[in-house]
């Protein structure tokens, strides 16, 4: 990889970032909440897509400080960092495996990943009424999450095959 190529590469790492952050902070405090996590994790993949694996984990430590640094709802950096920066990342990974390992790998990182969270909000955020452990969180949680990969892995897939092309990215 020449130096220009890796120049570019971090600059739209810095770009989507910043667009990322922007994007967090602006929506975050309203109700799309959920919908602005979505967007952020689809701006991992794309980064992921345009400039690789490791740019994509320096995107993801750099938008993680800045989001548990810059984020009024510590709560919400949390959710990011888990959900909409590792997560993607993560994906990658697990679908190199058979569909039916890389499934039980997803399930299983999201029931960590909502453990995690409920832990946290209990004893580092205090706020104990705020999540309550309950077996529905984990089932929604779940049925949440299957979709949201599908829908991660259908729009990841449209941008590959059509939107490139569109747009007349190199591959």
């Amino acid at each position: 990889m020449t130096n220009k190529n890796l120049t570019k590469k971090l600059a739209l790492g810095g770009v989507m970032a910043a667009l990322c952050i922007a994007l967090l902070y602006l929506l975050g405090l309203t109700a799309f909440d959920l919908s602005v996590l979505v967007l952020c994790s689809l701006m991992t993949m794309l980064v992921m897509v345009e400039c690789g694996v490791k740019v994509t984990w320096i995107y993801a430590a750099v938008t993680s400080v800045l989001a548990l640094l810059l984020l009024p709802s510590k709560l919400y950096a949390l959710e990011y960092m888990m959900f909409a920066a590792l997560y993607p990342i993560l994906k990658m990974y697990f679908e190199r495996l058979p569909a039916m390992y890389a499934w039980l790998l997803k399930i299983s990182c999201l029931d960590s990943m909502l453990m995690l969270c409920l832990v946290l909000v209990r004893l580092v955020f205090t706020t104990a009424d705020f999540f309550p452990f309950a077996m529905p969180t984990f089932i929604l949680g779940t049925a949440f999450f299957i979709l949201y990969d599908i829908v991660l892995t259908m729009c990841i897939s449209v941008y590959m095959i059509k939107l490139r092309k569109i747009f007349k990215l190199p591959k």
